[in-house]
C-alpha cells in the first residue's frame, strides 16, 4: 500500500477505489522555491497538499507590509480557502519558500466528486475540521503565548525550520519583527 493512501486513510477511510478517483483528479508537480502558487487578488481554482517543502500563505498591507498567514510543511495543505470558497478574488498569496514537491488539486473538480462519492465527501469534510482546528489553536497560541513559546512551538511543528526558510519569514508568521526574533534565539541558545 502506498504512503499517501495511508495518510489519507489516516484522516478519513477511503477505499482503493475512492482513493484512486481522488488521484486521478490531482496533478503531481514540483515548484521552486519563491514559485507563487496563488496570487493576490486571482479567483484561485487549486488547493495544494505539500508533499515535501515548506509554504506560506501571506496578506500585503496597502504599504506593501508582507503578514504570513500560515507556514505550511510537508503532509499539509495550502489553499487560499476563503477565495476558493467563495470564488472571489484573493486576499491571501500562496508562495512555495523551499522547493516543493506537492499534490495540485482542481477545487471545482474535488467538489464535483464529493457529490458523486460519499468516501470522498467524508475525507474532505474531515479534512476541513482539521484545517478549522489548526486555524483555532494558532489563533489561539497568537492570543495566549508569548512570542519565545511561540517560536518554540514552530519549531516543533517545522523541525529544522531555521534552516529551511528566512527569518524574516519566522519573524513575520510569529508577529514580531527579525530583530526580536533574534534576541529570542540568542536567549535561547546561550543557556
Amino acid at each position: 500500500m502506498n504512503e499517501l493512501y495511508i495518510f489519507m486513510n489516516n484522516i478519513s477511510p477511503l477505499s482503493e477505489t475512492s482513493y484512486n478517483i481522488y488521484m486521478d483528479m490531482c496533478k503531481n508537480k514540483t515548484f521552486k522555491a519563491g514559485t507563487i502558487l496563488t496570487e493576490i487578488d486571482t479567483v484561485p481554482e487549486y488547493l495544494y497538499f505539500i508533499k515535501t517543502g515548506v509554504a506560506r500563505s501571506f496578506s500585503v498591507t496597502e504599504k506593501g507590509v508582507e503578514y504570513i498567514r500560515s507556514l505550511v510543511s510537508t503532509n499539509n495543505i495550502l489553499a487560499a480557502t476563503e477565495a476558493l470558497i467563495t470564488k472571489q478574488p484573493s486576499k491571501v498569496a500562496c508562495q512555495c519558500l523551499t522547493d516543493c514537491d506537492v499534490i495540485v488539486v482542481d477545487y471545482n473538480l474535488l467538489t464535483q466528486k464529493c457529490k458523486e462519492n460519499i468516501e470522498i465527501a467524508g475525507w474532505y469534510t474531515k479534512i476541513l475540521e482539521l484545517h478549522y482546528m489548526n486555524s483555532q489553536k494558532i489563533n489561539t497560541e497568537l492570543l495566549t503565548m508569548n512570542a519565545t513559546q511561540r517560536y518554540l512551538i514552530l519549531q516543533k511543528r517545522i523541525p529544522n525550520i531555521d534552516n529551511l526558510i528566512n527569518q524574516y519569514h519566522i519573524a513575520s508568521r510569529l508577529g514580531i519583527t527579525p530583530i526580536q526574533l533574534s534576541r529570542i534565539r540568542k536567549k535561547l541558545y546561550s543557556k
